[in-house]
């Protein structure tokens, strides 16, 4: 029997991240927006935008956090939560009958308001350093709009035979 060689093309690969990482953009920016979205995908992706939480997070990391409903919330858990309209996302220091109690841990001082489940997002499921400003970027409605554009091209070209 002959033996055939199936061989990867790099224009493969390429075609084929490309594709990959708009379709990660687009999930990214959908469940940011959607309530509905990040109840069906269960992960929405936050930008750290202080010093709160260093030295665990910084300012331009992106956080992934799993939707509360996901999570059972305990003690040391980060969580992303909601505050006089601010997203924040800080450490939980205590858990008690009446809520959370929570810290940044870069901060001296536990935030005043003790925090319901209506409050809270979710926990923080990991972080990518330094990607949360590219994202940003690029979830822009005008940018999106380029992105979709580009890609377009893309798979018009890499599909003219």
């Amino acid at each position: 029997m002959e033996k055939i060689e199936k061989k990867i093309k790099p224009s493969n690969i390429l075609y084929y991240t490309v594709v990959a990482l708009f379709i990660i953009i687009v999930a990214i920016s959908v469940s940011s927006k959607s309530q509905t979205a990040f109840n069906i995908i269960g992960y929405r992706a936050y930008t750290v935008l202080s010093g709160s939480m260093e030295p665990t997070y910084y300012p331009g990391d992106l956080v992934i956090v799993k939707n509360k409903t996901r999570a059972k919330l305990e003690e040391k858990d980060v969580i992303t939560f909601i505050d006089d309209n601010e997203i924040v996302t800080h450490r939980i220091i205590e858990k008690t009958t009446e809520g959370y109690k929570t810290k940044g841990d870069n901060n001296d001082v536990e935030d005043a308001k003790l925090l319901k489940d209506k409050d809270i997002v979710g926990e923080v499921s990991f972080k990518i350093p330094k990607v949360g400003y590219v994202v940003q970027f690029l979830a822009k409605p005008g940018i999106v709009a380029i992105e979709l554009i580009l890609l377009g091209v893309f798979v018009l070209l890499y599909n003219r035979d």
